[in-house]
């Protein structure tokens, strides 16, 4: 079957092919174009399912609607949520805008991966890229700084600028936990001293900020465990170690959700009753359903709430407005010392019955 062209249309709705052009361009309105011939015209194209071709409109027009999303290759487990989120957010938020978007995955592989992006980002005529930068390559940033095209960074955790970008969206990690802190009953009110010993679960990176809270409230009783993975299984044999010889334990707090089942269990295994003798506190709630079931009082990421960021911030810099206009209505809004204007949203407590709360 052969392609519907624009004359095709024109012929259909009975007008001149440059009237089709106007309309689908969405400048009919600004052209003084009859409201029934706008109709006209997009019915006829709706009617021979008439798509423009992108390329050769963009070449016309000088401008590109295609935005790529460069992301870090993150491990299956417990990412998949994550990668979930930030891609369907992405592209439903950008197609909403009248863009599309071009997903690109940056992983650690070396010069092989980095050719295929460069060719691919080389090659392709973009209006702008977005860019995730909490696991990026170093390459990125030099080869991102030569396109000459406008460029967000976005980053789930509290990162900084890398000095390629027009603007970074960044999640402040500690604020939940703060809040969570602030009305935890192992938390002296008045001095923010935690009673007892705090231990942070940490997983196979370690370059998040969401355990700082934790540390300054409980000082020299807080320990930081780094373990290989994110199975709940290694979460559980530390957890059942770590509270079999040291019974002052009164918080386990985790990097991230997946690791809670285990630490419930070690919990139940020692009979430590959560949260009466063993506050537990998660990070995350990207599986609402199991944490819900577990009663894990946990820490909401805002993912979804920085993507929408990232996706206005660039659409932004493309149209020629303020990087950071009407951004997100939570965000705070600085400069970095190097100019880069950063909007950064904080994450939330999500209370439900394992951490003690105070009456």
């Amino acid at each position: 079957m052969e392609r519907a062209t624009r004359a095709d249309v024109a012929r259909a709705a009975g007008v001149a092919p440059s009237t089709v052009s106007l309309v689908l361009n969405g400048r009919g309105r600004d052209v003084k174009i009859a409201p029934a011939t706008i109709d006209r015209v997009k019915q006829a194209a709706r009617e021979l399912n008439y798509i423009p071709n992108a390329a050769a409109r963009s070449l016309r027009r000088g401008k590109s609607h295609l935005i790529a999303l460069l992301m870090a290759e993150l491990p299956d487990d417990p990412f998949v949520p994550v990668v979930h989120t930030v891609l369907t957010t992405a592209m439903i938020d950008i197609q909403r805008r009248g863009y599309l978007l071009l997903p690109l995955f940056q992983s650690g592989d070396g010069a092989s991966d980095a050719e295929v992006i460069r060719g691919v980002l080389g090659d392709t005529q973009l209006a702008g890229i977005i860019r995730e930068t909490t696991s990026a390559e170093a390459f990125t940033s030099r080869l991102l700084a030569n396109l000459g095209i406008p460029v967000v960074a976005m980053s789930m955790i509290e990162a900084d600028p890398t000095g390629s970008e027009s603007s970074l969206i960044r999640i402040d990690e500690g604020a939940g936990v703060r809040d969570v802190l602030s009305d935890c009953a192992l938390v002296d009110p008045a001095t923010g001293t935690g009673s007892g010993r705090a231990v942070f679960l940490a997983g196979p990176n370690t370059n998040h900020a969401r355990q700082n809270p934790i540390a300054s409230a409980f000082g020299t009783k807080f320990t930081l465990y780094s373990l290989p993975d994110w199975e709940p299984t290694t979460a559980y044999q530390a957890a059942l170690r770590l509270l079999d010889e040291d019974p002052s334990i009164s918080l386990i707090a985790l990097a991230d959700d997946s690791q809670a089942p285990g630490v419930f269990q070690a919990a139940a295994d020692l009979d430590r009753s959560v949260p009466a003798d063993l506050s537990i506190l998660g990070f995350g709630n990207q599986d609402h359903r199991s944490a819900s079931t577990l009663g894990l009082t946990t820490v909401e990421w805002p993912l979804k709430d920085m993507t929408e960021a990232a996706v206005t911030s660039i659409i932004n810099v493309i149209e020629g407005h303020s990087p950071m206009t009407d951004v997100h209505p939570s965000a705070s809004i600085n400069d970095a010392p190097d100019g880069t204007p950063i909007a950064t949203i904080p994450t939330r407590p999500v209370w439900r019955s394992s951490v003690a709360r105070r009456a």
